[in-house]
């Protein structure tokens, strides 16, 4: 059994054996089993504090390719050991798939779930139009965000053990953050929930992994005691050429093969040889359809770069107010968020900025106070452009319909006081311009059945728009009111069908439209399978009445989502900074779209004064960086303020609401879409 003849099927070309002793425990430079792996052309043999060695992860041509289960393969750090990287050395505590029954009852085992089509639900019929998207459901899902969520509060309370890996913690956090809303919120095809959740997966167990690395693993490492090692945890491990990394591994208790040159063989006791177990016996390999290899650079700590980048939620939807315009500048006081734009690496401005001389930050435009409720100013004052009231629809006014949701009576009166006696700033054609179309687009008609038509068609096309908000391959676009009536009335397919069916038609303005509408909502479009549907456009009365308490439900929504990008756009122009977690912060749940109907009763929304205090106050501390600053003492005096009467939280939300709406038309020149509430109870 001592002889290297007894396996000449794995290639051994000496002895490991010739010390074997059975009757004498390990030391620190032994090992149960062993394997000789070729790396760089060389032969190593292997000592491990595991009962298996793995073979080395290939690259061929350095590079990666997403495979057929949406993973990364060997080059997957979460599903295969690596070479060990001192920048990635959290990646040795990457748990492990569990193994056996037992192990498939835990938690953790969620992390390793592969959803079917089984799993994928899609639109029942005459309740969307987007036939190709879907959501994930099930009880797998219910424990993958269960686990995620859990996971989400727990790293708010690490305290100081992770201030030194902030700035790798805390982005992998909020991917998950991100991947959550998407996967709970975002209609999408069935590969794209898939990767999604690998992902989401894939994000988790590294930061589980870096999280356990700085709190159980590092302190056992530090810690200088001369008991047994601790017997290797259930984790992914890595290969290390190092000695001294592999004791630090090895006091820790974590997976390590250590290779060492063959030709240093001299005195360790191997007690078994073993076939390296293969990437191909445990690994989806095989490439997924379409999918590009990805070129990187040899070294270990550029594959995991180029994978962090490959699987990063950064693309899962398009800021529709992105520009490459640089950010105006900051206001001369120093403001109390760090994340400056002068040192972030997303320079990214909600919509294009194009300031005057006379208009910058250094010189600001003084704030007006709105007039008096129910004084002359607001409508004889100078309004601009299209915000004339006496040319079309008043817009800083809400109409007043029976489908409209309930106005918050401060957001309301605000915007009705904003002066529009001032004229904005120098501005883009798209500030103008809307991410979906706002409320009052719907339901201006005069006529009921035109109102249910348009209620209608947004209601059968809504999972079609938040796809094309989030479809990666498509930068999103802002639409003028126009384009969106035009959508309304059913005229979104019209250009595209007539490109599909080649027509030539004359071109009038309505045609061009049309065509200009396929460009800029085609791919979503064709995503859904929208080229010949029934449902969309639709003939007046060919449908079932959009019932008053749904008209309000997704009139809230188109509210709620214009709002809070329009919230986020606002805050990179006046306070030049790009700060959207801070942003998000502001809004009951953190989403930018696709909100559950209930968050229309919570956050600013709520009915009680305490519930909106919160997000008043973060709404507050924001505007404390904005040109110009709030005048309001309230709103300067709000983030250091513990106790509020109802009176005093009153005074705050009108303070900020005028505030915010006053400085959306400096920066934008309309009306901004203000937040709005739901009244009735849900599902009526």
């Amino acid at each position: 059994m001592s002889s290297f003849s007894s396996y000449p099927e794995i290639g051994v070309p000496f002895n490991l054996l010739a010390n074997r002793s059975d009757d004498v425990p390990l030391g620190p430079f032994d090992s149960r089993v062993s394997a000789v792996l070729t790396y760089d052309g060389e032969s190593y043999y292997v000592l491990t504090n595991t009962d298996y060695v793995p073979a080395l992860p290939v690259r061929p041509n350095h590079s990666i390719v997403l495979r057929q289960d949406m993973r990364y393969g060997e080059d997957d750090p979460t599903l295969w050991p690596q070479n060990y990287s001192a920048n990635f050395c959290h990646l040795a505590a990457i748990q492990a798939k569990p193994l056996g029954k037992l192990g498939q009852q835990r938690e953790i085992s969620v992390m390793w779930w592969n959803p079917t089509l089984d799993d994928f639900l899609l639109p029942g019929v005459g309740s969307s139009i987007t036939r190709g998207l879907g959501k994930l459901k099930g009880p797998d899902l219910a424990r993958l965000l269960k686990v995620l969520r859990e996971f989400v509060a727990q790293s708010k309370t690490v305290g100081a053990v992770m201030d030194r890996v902030r700035s790798f913690f805390d982005p992998l956090v909020k991917q998950i953050r991100l991947g959550l809303e998407r996967l709970e919120s975002l209609p999408s095809t069935f590969v794209q929930a898939v990767t999604t959740v690998t992902a989401l997966q894939r994000a988790f167990l590294e930061a589980d992994a870096l999280l356990r690395y700085m709190t159980v693993f590092k302190p056992r490492m530090e810690l200088n005691s001369d008991s047994r090692p601790p017997p290797a945890e259930n984790c992914v491990g890595v290969f290390t050429m190092h000695v001294e990394v592999a004791q630090h591994l090895r006091d820790a208790g974590l997976p390590y093969w250590l290779l060492q040159p063959t030709f240093t063989f001299r005195d360790a006791n191997i007690l078994e040889i073993v076939t390296p177990r293969q990437p191909a016996d445990y690994l989806t390999l095989d490439p997924a359809e379409a999918a590009q290899p990805v070129p990187s650079k040899p070294d270990i700590d550029s594959k995991i770069d180029t994978i962090h980048r490959c699987s990063r939620f950064v693309s899962w939807y398009k800021d529709p107010f992105a520009s490459s315009t640089p950010l105006p500048s900051a206001p001369q006081t120093p403001p109390t968020n760090q994340n400056d734009v002068a040192t972030s690496a997303k320079r990214y401005e909600p919509y294009p900025l194009q300031h005057s001389t006379t208009a910058s930050s250094s010189s600001p435009r003084p704030h007006h106070r709105p007039p008096p409720r129910g004084s002359e100013s607001r409508a004889t004052g100078s309004s601009r452009g299209s915000h004339n009231p006496r040319s079309g629809r008043d817009k800083f006014t809400l109409l007043d319909r029976q489908e409209m949701p309930s106005s918050i009576p401060a957001w309301e009166d605000a915007l009705k006081g904003v002066d529009r006696s001032v004229a904005p700033l120098p501005r883009s054609p798209n500030d103008g311009h809307y991410v979906l179309p706002e409320p009052g687009l719907i339901i201006s008609s005069d006529d009921p059945a035109r109102r249910q038509l348009f209620l209608h068609h947004i209601n059968v096309l809504m999972d079609a728009l938040l796809y094309r908000l989030s479809d990666p391959a498509h930068p999103h676009q802002l639409l003028s009111s126009q384009q969106w009536r035009d959508v309304l009335v059913g005229k979104a397919v019209a250009g595209q069908r007539e490109v599909v069916h080649g027509k030539q038609k004359q071109q009038t303005k309505a045609s061009m439209r049309s065509v200009v509408l396929h460009d800029l909502v085609g791919p979503a479009l064709w995503a859904c399978g929208l080229i010949e549907c029934a449902e969309y456009p639709a003939a007046v009365g060919s449908f079932p009445l959009v019932s008053l308490n749904r008209s309000r439900e997704i009139l809230w929504l188109l509210a709620e989502t214009n709002f809070r990008f329009e919230f986020v756009a606002l805050d990179r122009r006046a306070s030049g900074q790009d700060r959207e977690d801070e942003c998000r912060e502001c809004f009951v749940g953190g989403m930018l779209m696709g909100m559950p109907t209930d968050l229309g009763k919570k956050g600013l929304a709520s009915m009680t004064r305490a519930e909106r205090l919160p997000f008043l106050r973060r709404i507050a501390k924001l505007m404390s960086t904005w040109d110009p600053r709030p005048r309001s003492a309230v709103i300067a005096e709000s983030y250091a303020k513990n106790e509020w009467s109802g009176e005093e939280i009153v005074a705050l939300e009108e303070a900020v609401a005028t505030h915010y709406t006053q400085c959306f038309y400096r920066y934008f020149g309309r009306a901004a879409v203000i937040p709005m509430r739901i009244v009735h109870e849900l599902g009526t």
